[in-house]
């Protein structure tokens, strides 16, 4: 099971489920691996090199038909469920002169890890506004809170669930805050342009010493599987996480973000088709599937 960056949001919950799952299902091993990010997770999906992953709901969207950054369709991926928001955080030092996303002209910024889907998405939104070239983005994943403390760079872009610690422990360091995405998304017409995306808020006391809300933009989490893993397993995987067992188990291991798995929000912001396995369990869980999710 791919999951993200090491002590990311994503490494999180593949950790988690690779030991509960090897413990819940019998005849099952799974095991869990780091990767860049999103944009990876589907590719290794797609050519079987891993048979589950994370990823975010805008890397299905693109990558199923062969959209953006994807020069070839990803027809062997299949979605399972929605897991958590992904949030876009973009975030400078307090004192810093940046004040809107359009004071980064002429600095340099870090998008998130190369590859990664954090970076996709700053991406798709500073292209749209314009602001590409305007800037110098590079891609320091982790390194990003030191080069930021120390003044390498002025300011790092994220997109994990609320709460994440490599943000909280920023924080902890330095005194930062936040900047809106959502205003100019808003007014450009991004939200339109992408439907995968939508405002989202940073509530004020998340993170240490941030004491207001901050509007900005999010994605979804969702988990993929490849087309051929059998049914059965599928089937088996889902209930065994849906179970009250195993969500307490994940809200014990990824943190307060994972109370957001529920029957309710599971096929929210879900944009590509579902493993049949996948659809035989939402339909016991009396979910209607729309015609675009069906295999």
């Amino acid at each position: 099971m791919k999951g993200g960056q090491i002590r990311g949001a994503y490494n999180r919950w593949t950790s988690a489920y690779a030991v509960y799952l090897t413990k819940e299902l019998d005849g099952v091993q799974v095991s869990s691996e780091s990767s860049t990010g999103a944009s990876e997770n589907v590719r290794t999906v797609n050519s079987g090199a891993v048979e589950l992953a994370l990823t975010f709901s805008s890397e299905t969207y693109l990558g199923y038909p062969s959209k953006a950054h994807y020069k070839k369709p990803q027809k062997n991926i299949r979605t399972m469920t929605y897991l958590f928001g992904s949030v876009g955080h973009l975030l400078v030092p307090a004192n810093s002169s940046v004040k809107t996303i359009y004071d980064l002209k002429g600095k340099t910024l870090s998008m998130g890890g190369p590859g990664s889907g954090s970076a996709k998405n700053l991406t798709n939104l500073v292209k749209h506004l314009g602001l590409w070239g305007k800037f110098k983005a590079v891609y320091l994943g982790r390194k990003s809170p030191d080069a930021m403390r120390n003044g390498k760079i002025i300011g790092y872009n994220w997109h994990p669930g609320l709460g994440n610690a490599m943000i909280r422990d920023t924080a902890t360091m330095m005194k930062i805050r936040f900047i809106n995405m959502d205003a100019p998304a808003r007014k450009s017409g991004f939200y339109k342009k992408f439907p995968y995306y939508g405002p989202t808020v940073i509530p004020a006391g998340v993170y240490p010493n941030v004491n207001v809300d901050t509007p900005t933009f999010g994605t979804g989490s969702v988990m993929i599987a490849n087309k051929n893993v059998s049914s059965d397993l599928i089937y088996k995987i889902m209930s065994a996480i849906y179970s009250e067992k195993g969500k307490k188990y994940i809200v014990s291991a990824a943190g307060k973000v994972a109370k957001e798995l529920s029957i309710k929000n599971g096929l929210k912001l879900i944009n590509s088709p579902l493993h049949p396995g996948a659809v035989r369990f939402w339909k016991e869980k009396g979910k209607k599937i729309p015609a675009n999710l069906m295999p």
